[in-house]
C-alpha cells in the first residue's frame, strides 16, 4: 500500500467544566465529545524522504506548525521509519473554531501510517503517541460519543440517541484557547461539578441536556464578543433544544429534533446574518 485516503472527522463538545488547573499549566476537565459527520478528506501517499503538507484552505500551515506534521514526526521516530509522506488536506473544518479540526487530522495520521506501513499497532499503542500530540487527539482515535476527562485523554464511550440535526455557526472569529482557559473562574468545587455533569448520563433526555450541561468558557468568551451570545439566544428561539459554543469557540451549535429547522436555521444565520453555517449529522459509532 503506497497511498491513502481518508477522511477526518471534527467534533463538538456538548458541556465543558473546568475541575482544577494542574501544575503542569493544563486544567482537568470534564466533557462529553461528540463526533459529526463534518470531515476534511486527506491524501497520504509514500514518498522516499521528506513530509511535504499541501492545502486548498490557504491558511492551513505547512510546517511544524501543523500536527499532521508533529504526527507523522513522532510516528517516524519511534518506529525507526526512513521514508516520507506527502500529504494533501482537502479543507472542509473551519480552522480555530473549536471543532477540533486539528487535532482530528493528527489522529488521522497516526491511522494513515500504521495502515500504510502495516505496523499494526494496538489502539492503547496508538493513544501513547497521540497523547504527546494534543489533549482532544485520543479522541479521535476512536470517534463516537465520548465523556473526557483528564485534559480530555481519559475516555468513557458513551450511548445515547442521536436522532438530531446540528446547525453549525462559524462567525469567523479567532480565539486564543490558551487565553479563555487562563480567564475562567472556576467557581464550585471538582466534587459538585462532576457529580452534576455526571448526572446527565443516569436520565438522558433532550431537557435534560439543557439542565445539565454547560461550558463554562461561555461567559469569559461571550463577555469579549456578545454577537457569539446573540447566536447561542437566536438557536433557542428557532426551537434548538440545545446550543452552546464548542470548546473555546468561536463555533456554536445548536440541535434539532426536524431536519426542516434545521434547514431553516442555516438559511436565517447564512442569508440573514452573512455567516458560515454547516448542517451535520452525529456519529455515533467508533471507528476502531
Amino acid at each position: 500500500m503506497e497511498r491513502l485516503v481518508l477522511r477526518s472527522y471534527a467534533k463538538i463538545n456538548l458541556g465543558l467544566q473546568l475541575l482544577r488547573k494542574r501544575e503542569d499549566g493544563f486544567h482537568d476537565i470534564v466533557t462529553v465529545f461528540q463526533q459529526i459527520d463534518l470531515y476534511d478528506e486527506i491524501t497520504y501517499h509514500k514518498i522516499l524522504s521528506s513530509i511535504i503538507i499541501t492545502s486548498t484552505d490557504p491558511d492551513v500551515p505547512l510546517d511544524d506548525k501543523n500536527l499532521i506534521y508533529r504526527s507523522f514526526v513522532l510516528f517516524r521516530m519511534r518506529h525507526d521509519i526512513n521514508e516520507g509522506l506527502e500529504i494533501h488536506i482537502r479543507k472542509n473544518i473551519p480552522i480555530g473554531g473549536g471543532l477540533g479540526g486539528g487535532s482530528s487530522n493528527a489522529a488521522t495520521t497516526l491511522l494513515a501510517a500504521n495502515r500504510l506501513w502495516r505496523m499494526n499497532l494496538t489502539l492503547v499503542q496508538l493513544r501513547e503517541m497521540a497523547i504527546e500530540i494534543g489533549s482532544d487527539v485520543p479522541f479521535f482515535l476512536r470517534g463516537g460519543i465520548a465523556f473526557g476527562q483528564g485534559r480530555g485523554e481519559i475516555l468513557t464511550p458513551v450511548q445515547w440517541p442521536t436522532d438530531y440535526w446540528i446547525v453549525l455557526v462559524c462567525p469567523g472569529i479567532h480565539i486564543s484557547t490558551s487565553w479563555a482557559y487562563s480567564q475562567a473562574k472556576i467557581a464550585l468545587t471538582k466534587e459538585e461539578k462532576f457529580t452534576k455533569f455526571r448526572s446527565i448520563f443516569k436520565s438522558y433526555t433532550p431537557h435534560t441536556l439543557r439542565m445539565t450541561l454547560i461550558n463554562e468558557l461561555e461567559g469569559v468568551v461571550f463577555r469579549r464578543h456578545p454577537v457569539l451570545r446573540e447566536i447561542k439566544e437566536q438557536l433557542y428561539q428557532r426551537d434548538a433544544f440545545y446550543a452552546g459554543m464548542s470548546g473555546s469557540g468561536s463555533t456554536v451549535f445548536g440541535l434539532f429534533h426536524r431536519k426542516e429547522q434545521a434547514e431553516g436555521t442555516k438559511t436565517f444565520f447564512s442569508n440573514e446574518r452573512g455567516m458560515h453555517t454547516f448542517i451535520c449529522r452525529p456519529i455515533s459509532f467508533c471507528f476502531i
